[in-house]
């Protein structure tokens, strides 16, 4: 099986499966980020590979605001298809009346 790896573009980093980034990745993020990450995780997740639409939606969020880069287009382009991947996740858990899993992030 091959490894589980960090979940920031372009990371290569080895995880275990229950951890979304690296240690650097996860300091990187601001704690309010963090913290929905942790609350909309659910145990066992990565094993059934089910995330919910709002653990998808924050976790999209999170590795969009990881690969945002000032000054570089190139970065910018791919934080941007992140965000719009956390959006789709947004409105499929809005849409489910899972509640904005983005409120208070954005």
């Amino acid at each position: 099986m091959p490894p589980h790896l960090c979940h920031a573009h372009d990371c290569q980093t080895p995880v275990p499966p229950r951890r979304f980034v690296c240690r650097m990745h996860w300091t990187m993020l601001e704690p309010r980020m963090r913290g929905a990450i942790n609350r909309e995780y659910v145990d066992g997740q990565e094993v059934r590979k089910d995330p919910s639409p709002r653990y998808m939606a924050v976790q999209r969020l999170a590795v969009s605001t990881l690969a945002f880069k000032p000054h570089d287009e190139a970065a910018a382009l791919v934080a941007a298809n992140y965000l719009a991947e956390a959006i789709e996740w947004r409105e499929r858990a809005i849409k489910a009346k899972l509640g904005d899993p983005l409120e208070g992030l954005l």
